[in-house]
Order: structure tokens, then sequence, then C-alpha cells
């Protein structure tokens, strides 16, 4: 792998994992353009764990908050409690992404071969977004959330192990449909987050190391993560005024876009 592909990966990468546009999808068609013939696994591994660092860095007050909280039990306060509530939400949503996970993983390497379904979800993905502009003025709180809204999110995040498949876009449009306040939404979608990529970068470096596919230009490599940190950190910042100024649905066009485009192009060769 070359500087400039490395470089474009993990621009990709950062721009795609945290918006509503599946990074799994970008990554499995620039790849098959980019002439590689299989995933690079362990340089995947690495991209998500440098934005797994944006997205601890960016939620440091909220994941600080929540340990606090569960530190001091014998608080009774309202903020006290509402923060092990969220904990205890993300336990929940955990359950299901992870059955659902396991479910999946004896698929996920054909999906990841394949641009053709890839484009197909992401048309399912814009869909998803669209939908969720039905409820662009939910008004439910922490204090009103329940645990079936939690379990729900959950399950769509385990089904967004698919390519093509947003995570965030599936998460959040659940809990703009279910009703839940826009902050809280995008909050509690990227806290659920953390658990599940934590998961699945141990399970996709147990098994980019069983292919010992090792850098040839590990400069390269290290650009690449710089890169995707720091983009990916951004894209938080620019997500989170999309929320919240209620232009979510946007990303639609998008993917119904970009999916269409390269269903064409594989119909066409």
């Amino acid at each position: 792998m070359t500087t400039p592909q490395a470089l474009v990966l993990g621009i990709v990468q950062a721009l795609t994992e945290f918006l509503p546009v599946s990074s799994s999808a970008h990554l499995v068609i620039i790849q098959d353009y980019l002439g590689f013939k299989k995933p690079l696994l362990l340089f995947d591994v690495i991209l998500h764990a440098a934005t797994l660092g944006a997205l601890l860095v960016y939620f440091r007050k909220d994941i600080g908050k929540i340990i606090l909280s569960l530190v001091r039990l014998k608080e009774k306060s309202e903020e006290e409690i509402l923060n092990r509530k969220i904990f205890y939400f993300i336990l929940i949503g955990t359950i299901p992404t992870l059955a659902l996970g396991l479910f999946l993983n004896q698929w996920i390497k054909a999906m990841f071969t394949s641009v053709t379904f890839t484009s197909l979800m992401l048309l399912v993905t814009g869909t998803i977004l669209w939908i969720s502009k039905r409820r662009a003025d939910s008004e439910r709180g922490i204090e009103e959330m329940k645990t079936t809204d939690a379990f729900l999110i959950g399950i769509m995040q385990g089904v967004a192990i698919i390519p093509g498949i947003s995570r965030s876009g599936a998460t959040i449009s659940t809990g703009l449909l279910r009703g839940i306040k826009k902050e809280l939404a995008f909050r509690y979608s990227f806290l659920l987050s953390i658990p599940a990529i934590i998961g699945a970068l141990g399970l996709q470096l147990r098994e980019a190391f069983l292919e010992q596919t090792l850098p040839s230009h590990p400069l390269a490599w290290i650009g690449g993560a710089l890169v995707a940190a720091i983009i990916g950190y951004i894209s938080l910042v620019i997500f989170r005024k999309i929320i919240l100024g209620k232009k979510l649905y946007i990303f639609a066009y998008y993917c119904w876009t970009i999916g269409t485009i390269l269903l064409i192009m594989r119909i066409a060769i």
C-alpha cells in the first residue's frame, strides 16, 4: 500500500465512520477500485482504532460522568441517577448487538467482497434515513427513555454490521422514530457504539494477525491513522450540528445516489 492510498482510506474512514453513510461500504468500494484483491484487515483495524480514539476524546466528559456515577453508587442526585441509567441502557443495547454480531459474523467476509450487495444496502440505509424525517421533533429525554428503546436501537446496531447499513444512521433514526430527543439520540448512539467497536476490533485484530498481513510501508499506515483520527473528530462536531438542525434525512440522497451509480456501473461492466 502506498502513502496516497493509505491517506485516501484514512480520509474515507474518518468522513464515513460517524456520518450516516456506512464506513464499511465505502471501504469495500474504495479498496475494490484501488485494486486490492481482499480486505486489508489489519489496516482496517488500525483505522477503526483511530476513529475510536476520536470518539473517546469527543465524549470524554460523558464517559467521565458515567464512570463517576458508578463509583459513587450511594449518590442519589438526579444527575448521578440519570448517568447510571445511560450506562444501564448501554448494557441493554449491547446485548442484541453482540448476539447479531456473532450470528452474522460467519457471512461478513463474503459481504465485504461484494460491491453489488453493499450498494443495495446503501439504498436501504437511505430509506431508513428518509423515514426518520417523520419524527424530526422528537421530545423524549433520558428521563422518559425506556428499556425497549435501548434494546431496539441495539438491534439496529447489530444489523449495521452488514456493509452498507450505516450504524449511526440506523441507530439514530431508530431513536428518533421512538420519539427520543435529537441530542439524546446522538449521544446514546455513539456511547452505545464504544463497546461494540472495541469488541469488533478484538475480533478483527485476531483475524488480521492470523493472516499475518504486516505493513510494507508502516509510515503510510501511521499517516492514514492520524488523518482518520483528526478528521473523525471534526466529522463528529459537524454531524451533531446536522442532527440538531433536523437535517439527518439529507444523507438519504447521498446513499441513494452512490448506491444507484455503483449498481449501474456493475451492471454495465
